[in-house]
């Protein structure tokens, strides 16, 4: 019964401090792309910071991402991804560099709501050992909401669902949350 309640807990407390997450991906506000933009106009650059934690541990994150709008509804993108996670045992403390990469696409289906997908990896270190590194893939789906705040940033949230979780991932859940303000 207690194993359960810290299940709970653990995807209560990581889906909470997800959604907090402030991930800046410099998507478009109320900024108009026509046959008169040039490729400075369509390139966006942003930077995500994400922060989690629950009983097993904590995790800090960089993602700095660089972005193309082919059209005022289309965009896509690449990243990369650096987080720290540390945990504090019972019978030992350990820490990880985890790194990886992403592809990502979004398209706008009406003004302020868009269909989002990703393609990303995270490179791990396997149940603490670090002589026993990892990758897991991930492919989160979803829909998001976008509300412009200014000529070219937004506040947007997504709701996505990883097509491809495995249960021996280091993520607590299928499910991926995201706030992130444009800039």
């Amino acid at each position: 019964m207690k194993r359960m309640t810290v299940m709970k807990s653990k995807h209560l407390i990581t889906i909470i401090l997800i959604l907090f997450a402030f991930a800046s991906f410099a998507q478009k506000g109320n900024y108009i792309i026509d046959e008169n933009s040039n490729w400075q106009d369509r390139v966006y650059f942003g930077s995500g910071f994400g922060m989690s934690s629950d009983s097993w541990g904590t995790s800090v994150s960089l993602s700095p991402i660089v972005g193309y709008m082919f059209t005022n509804r289309v965009s896509a993108g690449v990243g990369a991804t650096y987080e720290y996670y540390w945990t504090k045992g019972i019978v030992y403390d350990y820490s990880d560099n985890r790194w990886g990469g992403l592809v990502f696409g979004r398209v706008n289906l009406v003004r302020q709501i868009f269909a989002y997908g990703e393609y990303s990896f995270l490179n791990y270190s396997y149940l603490g050992d670090k002589n026993d590194r990892r990758t897991v893939a991930r492919l989160p789906v979803g829909l998001g909401l976008s509300q412009p705040i200014g000529p070219r940033s937004a506040l947007n949230i997504i709701a996505a669902y990883d097509l491809i979780y495995n249960e021996n991932s280091p993520y607590a859940s299928p499910w991926v949350f995201n706030v992130y303000f444009s800039l």
